[in-house]
């Protein structure tokens, strides 16, 4: 189609052509600077209120003692002992909860951008979870950041799972329990959650 257009021309207009073209092109990539897609038009949460720039790594994490102490909680909730099986190490830790028909994880990102991370997760989750409501994001208040609609801690039920972040620090509870009703799940996770952000506050 360009060989039609340009046929005929003269080389130097050619090339003043293909140099237009080039910078119209350049034009519309946008940055990715604070870029945000979401609003009332995509059918996901309006963030525009909230922009942020990336955060650098930090190092807060959930320590070997913070591991026991969620173990601790979870197993006088529960009426059992719980096991604690840590993986401290900044930027990324993770605390595994344990006992017969336990199945917790509880994983903590600092790392660089762990905000603008969890934001992407969740518009792709509301984006391929669609139409089932088990695999779309459900917010839970009063654990995440707060928020218009809260959508900084989501509940996403088929994965029985607990996303929320608060500052740069994004948490996940993988929240299985024998059982319990699936009502109580979700309200066991916030729960762990609260304590979770208390304790990697540094």
């Amino acid at each position: 189609m360009l060989a039609d257009l340009t046929a005929g021309t003269s080389p130097a207009r050619l090339l003043v052509v293909c140099l237009a073209c080039s910078t119209a092109l350049l034009g519309c990539g946008g940055s990715n600077q604070n870029t945000n897609s979401s609003g009332p038009s995509s059918g996901l949460p309006d963030r525009s209120f909230n922009v942020q720039t990336d955060q650098p790594a930090s190092g807060l994490h959930l320590s070997a003692a913070d591991c026991a102490k969620l173990a601790d909680q979870l197993g006088r909730r529960l009426r059992r002992e719980v096991r604690s099986l840590p993986e401290p190490s900044p930027p990324l830790s993770r605390c595994r909860l344990l006992a017969a028909g336990v199945r917790v994880s509880v994983f903590l990102d600092a790392a660089y951008a762990a905000r603008r991370r969890y934001e992407n997760r969740m518009t792709e989750q509301a984006q391929f979870g669609a139409p089932d409501p088990a695999k779309v994001p459900h917010p839970v208040a009063g654990v995440g950041d707060p928020a218009p609609g809260e959508h900084f801690a989501s509940w996403v039920p088929a994965y029985s799972t607990l996303f929320a972040v608060r500052g740069n620090r994004w948490l996940t509870i993988a929240y299985s329990i024998g059982g319990e009703p699936k009502a109580s799940l979700r309200i066991g996770a916030a729960v762990l959650a609260h304590q979770a952000f208390r304790l990697s506050a540094g």
